[in-house]
């Protein structure tokens, strides 16, 4: 079938040059008005996509396992049809933490987007049978009994679980073969989202413009999941075609465009972290349909591949939050995240009040290191400092910005061992910088810190390369 694929691309280009030839421009061809043939495909997924053995690379590991959907449609089964959905209560309690503290740190407000998975949205295209178990009604059930928990931990997070209940029509809120949600997807989530944020105190002060949307041409799509497909089994589906849409300020913008008449470059009080869903390769503006229905700039720095913490990383770490934090945040997260990582929220609290940056060390050290392990910090040394374990926090600055991956090793007195992975996406741009809080608990708290090892990969180790390690006392306590 892939010369049923090539047929179909070498139509597709034809007719738009016979477009040019007619004049016409492809923006003023909508997607719904593309010819469409009731083909019968016939193509299936090879039995060795349903073996987890044959997503044998890094970039396979993502699609694990593919299932052939109704319609073409394909899903990924541990991304795209879990039945679990949110933290445990220990990660809801770091979660209602993080979004207590940058609140009280900076007076940025957390909004969570907990974005519906395929499965949940499209069910109507989940196969009649399949090996992989998935139930609609159990799944649904248990992302709505997510939101609700957010929500009575006090975080704001919008209920998407109408997405749940639209049936597909002329509109797919996902892409048939990709794990992006489509321009339509994001405007139906972004009008939700927008609904909600207009009923927060903090949104009532902020400065209005007003924002158009227009279409602006066709995305053609080659989907993820159709390219995992063809990685394994040499399969390939035509490429799908939706609306693409641009978001920009009005000519009668009102409030904000006033103070840039006076040159007020302040940034927009509402920022967006996220995934590629946010920014990306192709874009499917969210940001922009937030624009709109929010009257309201909003910083996109949303970043693709860097997962559901890479963004936040970056962006708490960066000028731009330090010297003008947003009012909102805005925090787009697919559902197939738990949000559970005890090791995310020890790196993202410190991170919202800078670290060990205008504060004095209680211990610092510059040292070379290498390839392996390395002591970085020890209490010690005739001057022994009593530094119990939930009190303090680590910080580490690299001389090469390229150190992305570290493992750290906090020894305490009587012998007790902490490991923390730190770990920044290839992605997402950071300048050698990390930190984390010791462990608290009350296991830990009478822990006191004796010294600090770092073990790195060699690809990670530069000539010349050193570290500057300190340990500070914790702001949020």
């Amino acid at each position: 079938m892939a010369g049923f694929s090539a047929v179909m691309h070498r139509f597709v280009r034809h007719a738009g040059g016979m477009m040019a030839l007619l004049g016409i421009s492809a923006a003023s061809v909508t997607a719904a008005e593309l010819p469409e043939y009731e083909v019968d495909s016939q193509i299936r997924l090879c039995p060795m996509a349903s073996q987890s053995f044959a997503y044998d690379t890094g970039y396979l590991k993502n699609f694990n396992v593919l299932v052939q959907g109704q319609d073409d449609w394909l899903f990924r089964s541990e991304a795209e049809l879990p039945e679990q959905f949110g933290p445990s209560q220990e990660g809801l309690r770091h979660l209602e933490r993080f979004a207590r503290y940058l609140k009280q740190a900076t007076g940025t407000e957390l909004v969570l987007v907990f974005q519906p998975t395929k499965g949940l949205v499209h069910p109507n295209k989940l196969p009649e049978h399949s090996s992989v178990k998935f139930s609609w009604p159990y799944a649904r059930s248990n992302y709505l009994d997510a939101l609700a928990k957010f929500r009575q931990a006090g975080l704001v997070a919008p209920d998407l679980g109408p997405l749940l209940d639209e049936p597909s029509k002329d509109k797919a809120y996902y892409f048939k073969r990709d794990h992006h949600w489509t321009p339509y997807g994001a405007r139906r989530t972004a009008r939700i989202v927008a609904d909600r944020i207009r009923q927060m105190p903090a949104y009532q002060s902020l400065p209005q413009k007003t924002f158009e949307t227009r279409r602006i041409g066709l995305i053609r799509k080659d989907g993820s999941l159709q390219d995992a497909a063809r990685r394994i089994c040499g399969q390939a589906w035509p490429s799908q075609y939706v609306d693409e849409y641009r978001t920009e300020v009005s000519g009668n913008a009102s409030g904000g465009g006033e103070n840039a008449l006076f040159g007020d470059e302040s940034l927009p009080p509402i920022t967006l972290v996220g995934t590629s869903n946010s920014k990306g390769a192709q874009d499917y503006n969210f940001a922009g349909s937030l624009q709109e229905f929010l009257g309201v700039e909003v910083l996109n720095v949303a970043v693709a591949g860097g997962s559901y913490d890479g963004s936040m990383f970056e962006y708490l770490m960066s000028d731009s939050f330090r010297e003008s934090p947003p009012a909102i945040m805005i925090w787009e997260i697919p559902a197939y995240h738990n949000l559970d990582s005890g090791e995310f929220y020890r790196q993202v609290v410190p991170m919202v009040s800078d670290g060990c940056q205008g504060r004095q060390p209680v211990l610092q050290n510059t040292t070379a290191v290498k390839a392996g392990n390395n002591e970085v910090l020890y209490n010690g040394g005739g001057q022994f400092l009593e530094l119990p374990s939930d009190e303090y926090l680590v910080e580490l600055q690299f001389s090469d910005p390229a150190v992305k991956d570290v493992d750290a090793f906090i020894w305490y007195v009587f012998g007790r061992k902490d490991r923390v992975d730190l770990e920044y996406g290839a992605r997402v741009e950071t300048t050698g910088r990390f930190m984390f809080e010791l462990p608290a608990g009350e296991s830990w708290n009478d822990e006191l810190f004796m010294s600090l090892d770092l073990e790195l990969e060699a690809e990670q180790v530069s000539d010349g390369l050193t570290v500057t390690a300190k340990v500070c006392r914790r702001q949020d306590i």
